[in-house]
């Protein structure tokens, strides 16, 4: 059974992960990738909106993800794909 965890369960570098993991999965896995929704990926993370919105400026202002002023839409950068794909290789982890 898949459950998800809940935020006080997991770390800054999981939820960075997991975000940057569902903005990637958005990037290739469509011709054009679009903006998601802030509220699609707190419900895929199981956390509060206005953490989501948080953590989206965090990503943006660091260059992992473009996000308009209001934190509601983001994409993932080159570089937000580069840093999940060294975790991912360094680390060996899995997240999302």
């Amino acid at each position: 059974m898949n459950t998800i965890r809940k935020e006080a369960d997991m770390s800054m570098q999981e939820m960075t992960c997991r975000i940057l993991r569902i903005l990637a999965d958005n990037a290739v896995n469509t011709v054009s990738p679009r903006v998601m929704e802030s509220a699609v990926i707190a419900a895929a993370l199981g956390i509060d909106l206005a953490r989501t919105r948080q953590l989206l400026n965090a990503l943006h202002a660091s260059g992992l993800v473009i996000t308009n002023m209001e934190s509601q839409y983001s994409l993932i950068t080159e570089e937000g794909m580069r840093w999940l794909d060294n975790l991912m290789v360094s680390a060996g982890q899995k997240c999302g």
